[in-house]
C-alpha cells in the first residue's frame, strides 16, 4: 500500500491519513493491518446504515438514515421547476463534545446588564 505524507497544503483528511494515524498510535501493527482496521470500521458503519440502523459514536455523534419527501425544486442551470422524488438521505448530529470543539463556548450575557 503506497502512503502519502501530509504536506499541509491539502485541505481535510483522507482515509490514508486515518490509516497513518492508526499506524502511528498503535505500535506493533503494520500499515496493512491499520488499513484493515479503518476499513472494518467504515464497512461496519455502512452496513448498519444500509440496514436502517443508526450509528452512535459516544462523544462524536450519530449517523442515521432519514426519509426525505418529494418536493418541487428549481434547476440551477435552466431555472425551470423540477420534481425531486422522495429519497433517503444521511443525517449526522454531532455530540455536544464535538460541537464544543467546533464552536468554543461564548460567555453568556448576564441578566439585568
Amino acid at each position: 500500500m503506497a502512503t502519502r505524507k501530509s504536506t499541509g497544503t491539502r485541505p481535510g483528511m483522507t482515509k490514508a491519513d486515518l490509516v497513518e494515524v492508526v499506524y502511528d498510535r498503535h505500535g506493533g501493527i503494520t500499515k496493512d493491518e491499520a488499513a484493515e482496521i479503518v476499513e472494518a470500521i467504515f464497512a461496519t458503519v455502512k452496513s448498519n446504515l444500509g440496514s436502517g440502523r443508526r450509528v452512535r459514536i459516544k462523544n462524536f455523534g450519530t449517523f442515521e438514515i432519514t426519509s426525505r419527501p418529494g418536493r418541487t425544486g428549481v434547476s440551477p442551470v435552466s431555472g425551470e421547476k423540477i420534481f425531486i422524488p422522495a429519497h433517503r438521505g444521511l443525517a449526522f448530529r454531532p455530540a455536544r463534545r464535538l460541537r464544543d470543539v467546533m464552536t468554543p463556548a461564548r460567555p453568556r450575557p448576564t441578566r439585568g446588564s
